[in-house]
């Protein structure tokens, strides 16, 4: 049943798992976007889905009458921030159907938030807000005296990689993992302490929590029997996908014109978009970077995927290694968020795993 916005009383309280088929549908019913429409979904499970982005996971939902009309979640998990570990929040997921998008939804939704922020779990959050998303920039930005305080701290470039053709081999030592490497890798995802950068643990590889995440999907390379970096292959379609919903005006009448002479071509509405993550990396060096990425990439080409999606802060000095390839564009904005004034962030470059958001 569909309600009208005015005049109907939102109510805001904790998803339950009884709404896991209603979330999957508000996922359907707000793509992002405008002359391609795309939607993030979580098949064939919304809360097993939402369980990578931290080891406490709270999911609220607006509701109007019984229909959820809105959705968000508080993610907690270990982080480090000014070089020392803390338990940070994540923000994430917000969805509200259009209709419901103007008036009190937002505001009150943020006093809801507050509330949950009060169990004192966390002091400083981060969100990452697409970057064609003027709508969102413009209202955190404002920084009103009903929301908490957004901090810009930079653009997260994270270009879609196109799985063309093998480039030339960068020789190197590298092999895949197996279990009995957990602790080597874990300690190199570790060892930097970039801002913002998640604490990985064994048990965070051994639990299941990063879902269809395989020790063979990770990379090592070694320089003289060294572990100097590390990188994961990450395939995360089997539950979180991105499929595209619609394509507006001149793209979709042309869509097919287009297609004879686009590699890859531009993918058929409601069909899953093929591509994986480049998750979990850590190098001494950008070059370290490149080698381990370099493997990856032609490991992939004539394979399942047609792209690979990588994310890197605009000043991580790793990030031109990402544009050595044919992409797509695609960033967003970082942003710091606190409730009870602001906390001092040193000048550390900050690290966002992209597979995470």
């Amino acid at each position: 049943m569909q309600h009208r916005a005015k005049g109907c009383r939102v109510r805001f309280e904790p998803a339950k798992e009884s709404d896991d088929e209603a979330l999957r549908a508000l996922l359907h019913k707000t793509p992002m976007g405008g002359s391609i429409s795309v939607a993030f979904l979580r098949e064939p499970g919304y809360f097993s889905a939402t369980r990578i982005q931290g080891p406490f996971i709270q999911v609220f939902i607006a509701k109007a009458g019984e229909e959820i009309v809105g959705a968000a979640t508080r993610a907690i998990r270990p982080i480090f921030l000014n070089g020392k570990m803390i338990d940070g929040g994540y923000l994430s997921d917000l969805r509200v159907v259009p209709e419901f998008r103007r008036g009190m939804t937002l505001a009150r939704g943020y006093r809801y938030l507050r509330n949950l922020h009060e169990d004192g779990r966390a002091a400083i959050y981060t969100t990452v807000i697409v970057e064609d998303n003027k709508t969102a920039l413009s209202t955190v930005g404002a920084n009103r005296a009903d929301m908490p305080t957004y901090r810009d701290q930079g653009r997260i470039l994270t270009p879609m990689i196109s799985l063309q053709k093998r480039l030339p081999e960068i020789p190197a030592e590298i092999r895949s993992a197996t279990r009995e490497d957990f602790p080597a890798i874990v300690a190199k995802l570790n060892e930097k302490k970039m801002q913002f950068q998640p604490v990985y643990t064994e048990k965070d590889l051994l639990d299941g929590r990063f879902q269809n995440l395989q020790e063979n999907d990770f990379r090592m390379l070694f320089r003289q029997g060294k572990l100097v970096g590390v990188m994961a292959a990450w395939n995360q379609m089997p539950f979180r996908q991105t499929v595209v919903k619609n394509y507006a005006g001149a793209v979709g009448v042309l869509r097919p014109f287009i297609n004879l002479f686009r590699t890859p071509p531009l993918p058929a509405t409601g069909e899953p978009l093929p591509f994986f993550y480049i998750a979990f990396s850590a190098s001494d060096t950008v070059e370290d970077y490149r080698t381990l990425l370099r493997s990856i990439y032609n490991e992939s080409i004539d394979g399942p995927h047609s792209h690979m999606i990588a994310g890197l802060h605009e000043r991580d000095p790793r990030l031109p290694v990402l544009y050595e390839y044919p992409h797509t564009h695609f960033a967003g904005r970082l942003f710091s968020v606190t409730f009870d004034g602001p906390i001092e962030i040193d000048d550390r470059v900050p690290h966002i795993e992209a597979a995470l958001l």
